[in-house]
């Protein structure tokens, strides 16, 4: 009988990355998905990235997982968002090819060391007070199969009891052309997972041929956006990069919506599952934001060479001929023909609540959730959460310690934190407001933060660690340099030469950056012009590094100091086992929330909603 180390269920984004830390770690480990060919699957948009989901992706990447590589490696588009902003939600958004993105994670996990694939559906997680493996059945074959394990992750998007919609029609599918997996839940329900319905939809895909693109603005892609993967310097696009284009809604688009809304899935009544509240449909915004005349509507190209179109910002349940109808009142698509029409899909997600910062059940210790059946969306929340899954799967296996991120250190430790602490009502998305600590928790330094941690748990390779070495060496060293050379009011026709005020007192060269009108390369010129023996580096990302060190130094030293401040909460184990409402002086709401969410540390169970400040003072004296 085969035995592995860690099973991961299926292989859509979270499953790749999971099984991928886990294999890479070391671990002997087995990935059962439906179809082998629809791994690493693009369902809905060609998108990786984006405001806080950018964040995200390089977060993935920065620990050793293979989303930002897949990324530069199959891209067709790429810009940077955020840029009227500060360098905290300031980060890429890019397109990729969704024939490419697929055969490449495909081709990785084939190729990958200690794993193996498996074609075939998980029908029940067999455990007693441990888990002791999985049943499966292969395609064509109704016989249950037993394969042993220490740990099994759950990743199966939106398989469970996968229902879509389009108007009045339904079929009982995971999405366009997958099966949905029945029984799985019956088995989660089992150990004591909560289950409840989500929905979230996908857009209709035009053809490109069929578009008036004199009619729509064209947003071309930005070369100086740099790669998602720090792991190299350029991205490696087998084509030009393409532009996508954008164009809006209009009162005639809505009123053709509002008089079919009877016949939308969503609006009769057929949907129970509850939509993503970031990533309305094209109902919904008509419906609930009524004082607006239009919608911005992006065309991206989702493959190079295909006709298929998809169309951003229009995901809709309405029958096919409602969506042609309204499309084509739009600028540039009065002649637009749909490939295929947009649906929604409900699906099963679990309570959240249930994990603990792990990602492992409170029900069942070796049981893994990521993704989607968790109450996210995206691709990236999906990826985020199935390395962390990964990651304490092997280590659970080992007996070693748990590996946790904090809110301060990634965004996947507050994606988790909120998850597992508040739970969700309605499909979780990523966004940078969420984050208290964004200004230490950059796009550009996800490196910096998290790469030494990959290093440390065994996921970070050679050639990534290297490489980061490399640029930390230098970073410190003209850092160190900068803080050590000075100028003075004797220098003062030097430092106006170069377009800046005199400087009244002795000012390091890392002062004067700050500075809004001086460059690196201003200070360069007043390090040759003063015959300082500095050689500043050439590498694009150190020097941004060294600008943004400079000028947010001040905002940057007081979060840290906000996060020391609090670090002692994060510390502050909560025993096992505590019976919360023993403890006298307890609000009752707060013994209810403390014996639902089961906090780990007392900087959780101050996140919590609803809890008073002076019941978490009640909490720490206790412990």
């Amino acid at each position: 009988m085969d035995t592995y180390d860690v099973i991961v269920v299926g292989a859509g984004h979270a499953g790749i990355e999971a099984a991928l830390a886990s294999a890479r770690m070391g671990c002997r480990t087995l990935c059962i998905t439906l179809n082998l060919e629809r791994i690493g699957h693009l369902p809905c948009n060609c998108s990786i990235g984006g405001p806080a989901k950018g964040h995200i992706a390089r977060e993935v990447d920065a620990l050793g997982g293979e989303m930002g590589v897949a990324t530069d490696c199959t891209l067709t588009h790429i810009r940077k968002v955020g840029t009227g902003k500060g360098p905290a939600v300031q980060t890429a958004r890019a397109h990729v090819c969704k024939e490419l993105y697929p055969e490449y994670m495909q081709d990785v996990m084939r190729n990958q060391e200690n794993l193996t694939l498996l074609e075939g559906m998980v029908h029940e997680i067999v455990s007693d007070k441990e888990i002791e493996g999985v049943k499966y059945s292969k395609k064509g074959d109704d016989s249950r199969n037993f394969i042993a394990c220490k740990s099994v992750i759950i990743t199966t998007g939106t398989f469970l009891n996968g229902l879509c919609h389009m108007g009045d029609e339904r079929k009982v599918a995971a999405r366009d052309g997958d099966d949905a997996v029945i029984t799985l839940t019956d088995s989660l329900k089992s150990i004591g997972i909560e289950i409840k319905r989500f929905k979230t939809g996908t857009t209709p895909r035009l053809a490109k041929s069929t578009i008036d693109f004199n009619q729509v603005l064209a947003m071309e892609s930005d070369e100086t956006a740099g790669p998602f993967s720090f792991i190299h310097d350029r991205t490696f696009e087998k084509n030009p990069l393409l532009p996508c284009w954008q164009t809006h809604t209009n009162e005639d688009t809505h009123q053709v919506l509002k008089e079919n809304l009877a016949k939308s899935a969503m609006y009769s009544g057929r949907i129970e599952g509850v939509g993503p509240r970031y990533c309305p449909s094209i109902e919904d915004k008509v419906v609930n934001f009524a004082d607006k005349n239009s919608h911005p509507v992006f065309l991206e190209q989702e493959e190079w060479d295909s006709e298929s179109m998809y169309i951003q910002g229009f995901s809709t349940s309405m029958p096919a001929d409602v969506q042609l109808a309204a499309i084509r009142t739009i600028k540039g698509l009065e002649k637009a023909e749909i490939m295929k029409p947009g649906y929604a899909v409900e699906y099963d997600v679990a309570n959240p609540m249930q994990l603990n910062l792990t990602l492992m059940s409170k029900m069942m210790p070796g049981l893994f959730l990521a993704g989607q059946i968790n109450g996210t969306s995206g691709y990236e929340e999906a990826a985020g959460q199935g390395i962390i899954a990964g990651i304490n799967a092997v280590r659970y296996v080992r007996g070693d310690s748990p590996f946790i991120l904090t809110r301060d250190k990634a965004f996947l430790g507050v994606m988790i934190d909120d998850l597992i602490t508040k739970g969700v009502d309605d499909p979780y998305r990523m966004l940078t407001a969420r984050a208290e600590y964004r200004i230490i928790l950059r796009h550009d330094n996800a490196d910096m933060r998290l790469t030494p941690l990959g290093r440390e748990v065994g996921l970070v390779c050679d050639k990534r660690w290297n490489r980061y070495c490399g640029k930390m060496e230098k970073l410190n060293s003209a850092l160190d340099a900068l803080n050590n050379h000075f100028v003075g009011p004797q220098h003062t026709e030097v430092v106006e030469g170069v377009g800046t005020g005199k400087v009244v007192n002795k000012t390091s060269l890392f002062d004067l950056i700050k500075r809004p009108e001086i460059t690196i390369e201003n200070v360069e010129n007043i390090i040759g012009m003063l015959g300082y023996s500095i050689e500043l580096p050439k590498d694009k990302s150190v020097r941004e590094q060294i600008k943004i060190a400079a000028i947010y130094d001040g905002y940057l030293q007081r979060q840290q100091d906000e996060v020391d401040r609090i670090a002692g909460l994060e510390k502050k184990l909560i025993p096992d086992g505590i019976v919360y409402a023993e403890l006298r002086g307890l609000s009752y709401e707060s013994v209810e929330k403390f014996s639902k969410v089961k906090p780990q540390t007392l900087g959780q169970a101050s996140r919590i909603p609803g809890v008073r400040p002076s019941d978490i003072v009640l909490l720490s004296r206790y412990i």
